[in-house]
């Protein structure tokens, strides 16, 4: 059997959660994703949360654009409703994962980032549902931080991104 690990961060982050959570579903035969690392992940709600107010002028992601790329992005014909589960993973809409075996799960979160309360409620939701899941906080940064070498924060969640991965691949391998 192959396995894997689903890495991505702000949308991307999104998306791997969305695509551990259905191959868990689907239980493939030859592939079995044994970790998420989620950066950033880009979640949202219909309640604007204390992080979206307070950092609402922020470079990068500010609700005015989250607002718009949540317009362009949900299906047509469903209205614009930023409860859907594609947005807020862990809102009223959503999918009980409580019986999924989705593996573990890091979630980055960065104190200057106007989804920090999403990514923080993503991880609450997690840890309720009973699953492995690793927060990695960075309260001094703003998003996509790691895009910056110099910030000795970048090098960091690098190691730390390594460090998990040997730790869950270690896991799976003594099983």
């Amino acid at each position: 059997m192959l396995r894997c690990f689903l890495a991505g961060d702000s949308a991307g982050g999104n998306l791997a959660h969305h695509v551990a959570q259905r191959a868990c579903e689907f239980n493939f035969r030859r592939l079995k994703v044994i970790g998420v690392v989620a950066i950033q992940p880009f979640f949202g709600g219909e309640e604007r949360t204390e992080s979206e107010t307070r950092l609402a002028g922020t470079p990068l992601v500010s609700i005015k654009r989250t607002d718009w790329m949540w317009n362009a992005f949900l299906p047509e014909g469903e209205g614009f409703n930023r409860d859907h589960p594609i947005i807020n993973v862990s809102g009223p809409q959503a999918v009980d994962i409580s019986e999924i075996k989705l593996p573990p799960v890091m979630v980055v979160v960065a104190g200057f980032d106007v989804l920090h309360d999403w990514q923080k409620r993503y991880y609450e939701w997690l840890k309720k549902s009973g699953k492995e899941v690793y927060l990695f906080e960075y309260p001094n940064m703003c998003h996509a931080f790691y895009i910056f070498p110099e910030l000795p924060e970048s090098g960091q969640l690098i190691d730390q991104v390594k460090d998990f991965i040997h730790k869950v691949s270690s896991n799976v391998a003594t099983l």
